[in-house]
């Protein structure tokens, strides 16, 4: 946003000098140097307007582009509402459990950021449990400001933290299906590397050293 700002008031200056140099020091007609001040101000935008990129991939580029980036702004909004609230959290473990929330919260947006395909699989991550997570924490810290002290809101409070406990779960829940491709491809890396070193007699040597420790001890 700062960057398109930037190049807007960078091509409305320069044009202001274009204008002045055609009309006020060339004489040109006033309608002819206004209309070629216009036209150069918006190529001058078009051409030094940033590329909007999600991670590395330009937006324009991705199916539902304008979309995915659009949910993922959400993402971040809601991950700057819980922390706000967060650093407003009284109760050492409903705070260390929000703490823990923001972490997972973190981790999964930038986890999107960097692999925005798989932003429509966090959709609902996105539009109900982060927006949920968030709106309680809000809606607690209300809660807390008040002071009061009644069963009523005892019994509130203990509500919010079991459920930013079944959230916490919900949350690392998706992001391990989110990464479930890059689980599966890690487990089946791991299992070549056993089985290779296991055909190049690795797992016989260490049994040897292990053999001939074994037999020193023994002497």
């Amino acid at each position: 946003m700062k960057k398109e700002i930037c190049v807007i008031a960078l091509s409305f200056v320069f044009d202001l000098f274009f204008f002045y140099f055609l009309f006020g020091v060339l004489r040109w007609n006033f309608l002819f140097s206004a209309v070629l001040a216009v036209l150069l101000y918006m190529a001058l935008t078009l051409l030094l307007k940033p590329a909007r990129k999600i991670g590395k991939v330009k937006v324009e580029t991705l199916r539902d582009g304008e979309h995915l980036s659009e949910k993922l702004e959400e993402a971040r909004a809601d991950l700057k509402s819980i922390e706000r609230s967060m650093t407003k959290i009284r109760d050492l473990e409903l705070k260390e459990e929000s703490e823990r929330l923001h972490r997972t919260a973190g981790n999964i947006l930038k986890y999107l950021e960097e692999n925005p395909g798989k932003i429509p699989q966090a959709r609902q991550f996105i539009d109900y449990y982060q927006d949920t997570a968030s709106q309680l924490l809000k809606k607690y810290v209300d809660l807390q400001n008040t002071d009061l002290n009644t069963e009523g809101t005892r019994r509130l409070k203990v509500q919010t933290e079991e459920a930013i406990r079944t959230l916490n779960e919900a949350f690392e829940n998706q992001f391990q299906k989110l990464m479930s491709e890059e689980l599966l491809d890690m487990e089946a890396e791991l299992q070549l590397l056993r089985q290779t070193m296991k055909m190049e007699g690795h797992s016989t040597a260490r049994q040897a050293d292990g053999g001939e420790k074994g037999g020193t001890r023994e002497i």
